[in-house]
């Protein structure tokens, strides 16, 4: 049976778990290793793909309690400061690495793309397949992110790569809507076409191409 193996963050102590949402869609059973060596069963609450996040809930006993990551406060980020990746590269274990912010308005390379996230965090800090959910840390040991994407050119000597994070503020706006599992975003009503011929002379338009709102 196929399987991935991905990153997380415990976000408070009841057990909530933000991780990725390609990491866990589709998942028939997932299972939450602890830097103590616990294997516990989770649940998936919600995710969504256009922000690649996921929210699961460990399946505790009664009275268990877990140590969550501390979120940095909004908008402190500087670029050139030191980050540090944690994560399971590659399904070997748990792992650190450390980089700098290179920027904090990277965008998808395509209109189409199936993220959707207006300001990805770049880093040269090494994120490796197994990383994506794990966290990006400041010096302070707050997440400032979570890893989501690498990107390597296999032309290059080294194929080196660069990280890719979704800003923590993206998360944390997301986060009332994973909790309640359902996401749902504002629409507004667009229709486009013709404009009516008596609108196009009213408003002192020379096209009836347009939108009516």
């Amino acid at each position: 049976m196929p399987s991935s193996v991905g990153s997380g963050v415990i976000i408070d102590e009841s057990g909530y778990v933000l991780s990725n949402e390609h990491v866990v869609k589709g998942a028939n059973r997932i299972w939450v290793k602890l830097m103590d060596g616990r294997e516990l069963e989770a649940e998936r609450i919600t995710g969504t793909a256009k922000t690649d996040v996921a929210l699961l809930h460990i399946k505790a006993k009664d009275g268990d309690k877990f140590t969550p990551v501390r979120f940095a406060v909004d908008d402190d980020l500087l670029l050139g400061e030191t980050v540090i990746t944690l994560g399971n590269p590659f399904g070997l274990g748990g792992s650190v690495s450390k980089g700098i912010l290179s920027s904090k308005s990277r965008r998808p390379e395509r209109d189409d793309s199936p993220l959707d996230v207006a300001d990805w965090l770049q880093t040269d800090a090494a994120i490796n397949p197994g990383n994506s959910g794990g966290p990006l840390l400041n010096i302070r040991g707050e997440v400032i992110g979570i890893n989501t994407a690498i990107y390597t050119d296999s032309r290059q000597a080294g194929n080196i790569g660069i990280g890719f994070a979704v800003p923590i503020n993206t998360v944390r706006e997301l986060l009332p809507q994973l909790r309640k599992g359902k996401i749902t975003r504002g629409m507004i009503g667009v229709s486009i076409g013709p404009i009516p011929e008596n609108a196009t002379q009213a408003l002192g338009l020379k096209s009836r191409d347009g939108a009516l709102v």
